[in-house]
Order: structure tokens, then C-alpha cells, then sequence
């Protein structure tokens, strides 16, 4: 990083420590989720007590050192739709086996309700408004360059990502499906391989395909220091599982829905209007899709094994945004800041896979917390302009409080954004200059809108544009770095409903 650069990362750095100290201090302490699972395990509550984890030796309670990071994101995955999560199918007996060994993160929320700005905030730390990626400028957008009436934003040049800052002795590796996660927007900053295929609505690699590609990484990577990023897309529409899970999760499809399904637009804007039978048959592709990829992460960590790989890799699962179906009479997302778009899973397994296993973390966190927790377990110093903060702390009891989440960056129906404390939630549609509120821990299924006059979410309010204040005042001045889609890029997207 140059002199210029590192000035930079300092001015940053004075306006959002401001943005972060008034974030993380104003929350009230969060409940276990309704829907989490009722088995014992080892939990930190909101007032910093461990639950259930019995007494620990010093050498027990040492945060593992190890050089090798694995990190597992299933695009569009909700948090509720796995077993370890409290849902009721079997979607996930891997996910749920690694779970058992590892940290569980129950309120996670993404840094916004679609791929590339939450993609952005894993690779860079900061909010979606500074880091620029996947803010859609549309037709005639200015400020960058045109290609078929689109420009798009891609990470700012000057923030160094999360590849670029691991240990150089590293080998740093990924394997990436989604069509807004690529080179043209700045993602493959920092890998030595980036294995990137764009996705189109019914032509994308499949999770089979994913587990080939990094079983041969590993093969040929795994004795030394790594980080490897892999990327599931199967979740994402088009709903389309192999057929030997339909008996199991979709059986009986109703005559006028498609298999596979990909009328994501009329599921949006209401005009398929499904019937409880095809609602359900259409989540029932979708929960197809998760246990296809659970079963293809079962034969990844199986293979792991047999390198000895599980003894020395921290394991990071997360996902990027969740997936409304039919919840808030909608579908899809990139549209909505309620919990099944933007509550996503995050599980922490330690080399071994003992360190505080069966832990459970009731306080609020999010996505801008992932890049200060990788470079904590890489013993790298976290840069000055980071937004978050590292989760191992949390997990080994010294910092237990809610985390307040900060969501922007919407795809469709106009731009909006939303604040989080750890209980109460502000969705504010920023041209109407108008909001409502939830209060998660009376109202988890958010069916009963609070006005923005409540006090608490008054509150919030006032919270989300001091957040806001500050992003804008980092960036002013500062363009964003708009990147030309190719062609291919750009009818891949069309494919996808992104773009028009």
C-alpha cells in the first residue's frame, strides 16, 4: 500500500470510528431466536456467561494459530432453512454436523439484500455506499462508462480487499459463480487463482461441479499456508435441484409451475400469483437446492478429512443474502430488508474442531464484521479504515454485546435502507423519505409494522442517519470506480433479472 493510500485509509478512519463507536453502543441486548433448536450446546448470552460449555483449560481456551482458511458462501441461503437453525426439514445434516463443531453465529445479518454490495463488504470491510460495488447507475448512468445503456459500480481502487491483505505466503484461491462477483468489478484483486464462471438463469456450475473444482484445489494446495474462498450459487434462481430430491422436498407439481423454475419476475411483481399448493412446491425446489448443496459440502469436508485438512483449516460458513419466498407477499431478492433477505447463517469451525464447539452467540452481528474476523485469524492487524470487528473475542467471552447492523443497496423498487440494533429494525425508503419499524423480539415474523414515530424506532432513525451522514461525508469527493459489464457479463445478468 502507498503512502498516498495509507493517508487516505487514515482520514477515512477518523469519520467511521465516529459512525462505529455510536453503532455498536446503542443496542439492547438481543433473545435466542424463536426458531433456534432446543438442543444443549454451548452458548455466550448477550451478558457474557457461557452456557453449557463446562470448564476449560488455559490451552483449551487459546484461540487456534493456524495459517490455512477455508470459506464456504451458498448464495442466497436463509439462515432459517437449515436444521441448525431451528427449520424442521432435512435440509442440512452436514451443515448441521458442522455446526455441532463448531461457533454459531443466531442473528447475522447481511450488509445488503443482494450479491455484489454484500460480496463487497465481505472482501473490504466497509459499508456498501464506500466500498461502490454493485451500485446499478442504470440507463445513462454518469459518472462512468456505458456499455448497452448499463454502468455499474465496481470496488473502489483504492481499498485494498481482504486476498490482498492475508499473509503473502498464503496461496489464495477462489472459485466463483455469481455474474456481479468478477474481475471487471474488482473481486480477483489479490488471488493467485480465481476461478470465475458467469452464471446465466439456466446455464451455471453446479454444486457437484464446485466440489470437483476445489477437491482438486485442495489436492494440489492443501500442505501449505491458503485461503480459499468457495462459492455455491444453487440456492439462487433458477430452482432447478436434481431430480432425486423432488420425492423428498418437491413431490406433486402443480400443473402451471415450470420445473425448473425460473419465473422469478412473475414471482416478484405478483403477476404468477401461485396458489399455497405451487408456494409450496416452489419452496420445496428451493429447500432441494440447499440439501444438494449440503451434500456436496458432506463430500468436500469428507475429502478434507483425508488430507488431515480439518485439523489444521479454520472453516468459515456464511452466506451473502437470503431469499424471500412469498413471506411479505414477494419473491426473490435485492427488494426487501426483512429478516428472510437479509438474516443469513455464519458458522466458525476451529482447526480440530474443538475449540468452543457447540457455542452459540445470541448477539446481533454482521457482514462487515467477516473481513476484521479472517484477518484476526490470520494474525494480520486489522487496517484503520475497517468498519467492523473481529468475532473471536465475542466467541472467547470478552465482547458479548449486540452489534448494531447497517443495510443499504437495494436492487429493485427504488433505493432504500435499514438499520438493526439486536431487536428492533428501520427500513427507510430514501426517496420518499419515509419509514416503519419491527420489533423482532415481540414480532419475529415482522407481520406488524411500527411507525417511524415510536420512540425506539425514532431512535433508530436518528442511528441510521448519523451512520448515513458519515458514509457521505467519507465519500465525498471520492468517484466511484463504475466498471464496464462485457457483453457477456451484461446478458448474463439480463438472464438473471439484474438488468433490463
Amino acid at each position: 500500500m502507498n503512502v498516498s493510500t495509507m493517508q487516505k485509509m487514515f482520514a477515512w478512519t477518523l469519520l467511521l470510528f465516529i459512525s462505529t463507536a455510536c453503532g455498536q453502543g446503542a443496542s439492547d441486548k438481543t433473545q435466542r431466536s424463536d426458531n433456534a433448536p432446543s438442543a444443549p450446546a454451548a452458548k455466550v448470552s448477550v451478558d457474557g456467561d457461557i452456557e453449557g460449555a463446562g470448564a476449560k483449560t488455559a490451552a483449551e481456551e487459546k484461540i487456534p494459530k493456524v495459517e490455512k482458511i477455508l470459506v464456504v458462501l451458498v448464495d442466497a441461503l436463509r439462515a432459517d432453512k437449515l436444521g441448525c437453525y431451528g427449520f424442521d426439514e432435512p435440509t442440512s445434516p452436514a451443515i448441521d454436523k458442522l455446526a455441532k463443531e463448531s461457533i454459531l453465529f443466531e442473528q447475522v445479518h447481511a450488509a445488503s439484500p443482494w450479491t455484489a454490495p454484500s460480496f463487497g463488504t465481505l472482501f473490504t470491510g466497509v459499508s456498501p455506499m464506500v466500498h461502490g460495488a454493485g451500485k446499478m447507475l442504470g440507463r445513462n448512468g454518469s459518472g462512468g462508462k456505458e456499455v448497452h445503456g448499463v454502468t455499474v459500480g465496481g470496488l473502489r481502487n483504492d481499498l485494498p480487499t481482504l486476498a490482498e491483505l492475508l499473509p503473502k505466503n498464503m496461496r489464495k484461491g477462489a472459485v466463483i459463480n455469481n455474474s456481479f462477483v468478477c474481475r471487471e468489478l474488482g473481486f480477483a484483486k489479490g488471488f493467485d487463482d480465481f476461478d470465475f464462471k458467469i452464471a446465466r438463469l439456466t446455464q451455471y456450475r453446479t454444486a457437484d461441479e464446485v466440489t470437483d473444482i476445489a477437491i482438486q484445489w485442495l489436492d494440489e494446495n492443501g500442505s501449505r499456508p491458503f485461503f480459499y474462498f468457495l462459492h455455491y450459487f444453487d440456492p439462487h434462481i433458477q430452482y432447478a435441484p436434481p431430480k432425486k430430491y423432488l420425492p423428498q422436498f418437491a413431490p406433486n407439481r402443480p400443473p402451471r409451475i415450470a420445473y425448473p423454475f425460473t419465473d422469478h419476475a412473475g414471482a416478484r411483481d405478483g403477476s404468477l400469483n401461485p396458489t399455497e399448493a405451487e408456494k409450496a412446491f416452489i419452496r420445496g425446489l428451493y429447500h432441494g437446492e440447499v440439501r444438494f448443496v449440503d451434500d456436496e459440502l458432506s463430500r468436500l469436508l469428507a475429502h478434507m478429512d483425508k488430507l488431515k485438512l480439518l485439523d489444521d483449516t479454520w472453516i468459515v460458513f456464511i452466506s451473502d443474502h437470503g431469499e424471500e419466498l412469498f413471506e411479505h407477499g414477494s419473491f426473490d431478492h435485492g427488494h426487501r430488508y426483512e429478516e428472510e433477505v437479509v438474516r443469513v447463517p455464519w458458522i466458525i469451525r476451529a482447526p480440530g474442531g474443538a475449540w468452543k464447539a457447540g457455542t452459540r452467540i445470541a448477539a446481533n452481528v454482521s457482514h462487515v464484521d467477516f473481513f476484521a474476523t479472517l484477518l484476526d485469524m490470520a494474525k494480520v492487524d486489522l487496517p484503520a479504515h475497517a468498519e467492523g470487528k473481529s468475532v473471536l473475542p465475542m466467541i472467547a467471552g470478552d465482547d458479548t454485546a449486540s452489534r448494531v447492523s447497517y443495510m443499504e443497496y437495494n436492487l429493485f423498487r427504488g433505493q432504500q435502507c435499514a438499520m438493526f440494533d439486536g431487536r428492533r429494525k428501520i427500513i427507510y425508503d430514501i426517496r420518499r423519505e419515509s419509514a416503519f419499524g419491527y420489533d423482532l423480539k415481540v414480532d419475529p415474523a415482522e407481520q406488524q409494522r411500527l411507525s417511524e414515530t415510536t420512540p425506539e424506532i425514532e431512535k433508530l432513525k436518528k442511528m441510521m442517519f448519523e451512520k448515513r451522514n458519515t458514509l457521505e461525508q467519507v465519500m465525498k469527493d471520492k468517484s466511484h470506480n463504475n466498471a464496464t459489464l462485457s457483453d457477456e457479463s451484461r446478458d448474463a445478468l439480463k438472464s438473471l433479472g439484474y438488468i433490463e
